[in-house]
């Protein structure tokens, strides 16, 4: 329940149609994009989305194997919903008001749960902080004992690629 209140539809994001053709072009360079026109989801499916918009003078692209019987239906395992969450980005100011030992409890389980490269991204603020794992911070924070904020440095709207 706590990530679908966090769910925006697209319809209700504050981006016009340009800026948002702009972000779906920058994605379809990197990102695994699917060509499954008979697909009933492709409408609502970030990868079908963003492959409408792949440079067609590349010479290669990652994309979703149509032949593969996971993909291109109901239950298609690589789906990505066309909507936009609230992410929160970094948290470098989240143990100011904790105790030593919490914090470093706290961090420990953190860099053990996501490796110390990511910990570290989203801790700067250079990776955004998803739902999911704005739940984990949380959880990991109950579990030591934490019942204060959990501050983050800000946030931003975007999808869940």
């Amino acid at each position: 329940m706590y990530m679908f209140q966090l769910f925006r539809t697209f319809a209700t994001m504050n981006m016009n149609n340009e800026e948002q053709e702009v972000v779906f072009r920058e994605k379809a360079a990197s990102y695994l994009v699917c060509f499954i026109d008979q697909c009933p989801l492709r409408q609502e499916c970030l990868r079908w989305l963003a492959g409408q918009y792949v440079n067609p003078s590349l010479p290669t692209y990652k994309s979703v194997n149509p032949r593969n019987p996971e993909h291109g239906g109901e239950g298609c395992t690589l789906f990505r919903k066309n909507v936009r969450v609230m992410m929160k980005r970094g948290f470098t100011n989240m143990y100011h008001d904790m105790p030593g030992y919490m914090e470093s409890l706290i961090r420990n389980h953190l860099i053990t749960k996501w490796g110390r490269k990511q910990y570290f991204e989203l801790r700067k603020g250079d990776r955004l902080v998803t739902p999911s794992l704005q739940h984990d911070v949380a959880k990991v924070c109950k579990k030591y004992g934490w019942t204060g904020p959990i501050v983050y440095d800000g946030e931003q709207e975007d999808w869940l690629w």
